[in-house]
């Protein structure tokens, strides 16, 4: 009988845990952007005997700003030294590299603030746009952010 009962309390402990593990990753804003955000570093080049780096979760100022274009930014990508358009909100990731931002609808630019200094964003598009994304009405947008810039391909 007491096995059973330490079967049934164990089950029930990982119920719970699976259960904050998804509320971790669910938004709990209506409007804006979530992720997590991970370290790169080293050699990243598929092998077959290694399993992949998918890296490690890491916690870091977030800085959102008005859409930038690399005329706008002062610096050499990925790092950038400073950045020439409107701050629209600073947060920083929990130690499980999980963060959101409650936004209104449009364009921003998405940075983290790197320890060492400089501002870091790896993604660009073909309008010379700086880590991009659109906040629609009423919808949440998933931004991953890798910080590789220690890391080989």
């Amino acid at each position: 009988m007491n096995y059973i009962k330490k079967i049934a309390f164990l089950c029930l402990a990982i119920l719970f845990m699976s259960c904050a593990l998804q509320n971790e990753a669910k938004p709990k804003i209506n409007q804006g952007i979530y992720g997590n955000v991970r370290w790169l570093a080293g050699n990243q080049m598929p092998s077959p005997d290694e399993p992949r780096n998918s890296g490690a979760t890491v916690q870091r100022k977030i800085s959102i700003y008005e859409v930038t274009s690399f005329k706008q930014a002062i610096g050499m990508a990925p790092l950038f030294t400073e950045i020439k358009t409107k701050l629209v909100k600073t947060i920083i990731s929990n130690k499980k590299g999980y963060y959101e931002a409650s936004l209104a609808p449009g364009f921003y630019s998405i940075f983290t603030q790197e320890p060492e200094g400089g501002y870091f964003a790896n993604t660009f598009n073909g309008e010379g746009q700086i880590a991009v994304v659109e906040v629609k009405k009423g919808e949440v947008f998933r931004f991953d952010i890798n910080i590789n810039y220690k890391a080989a391909y």
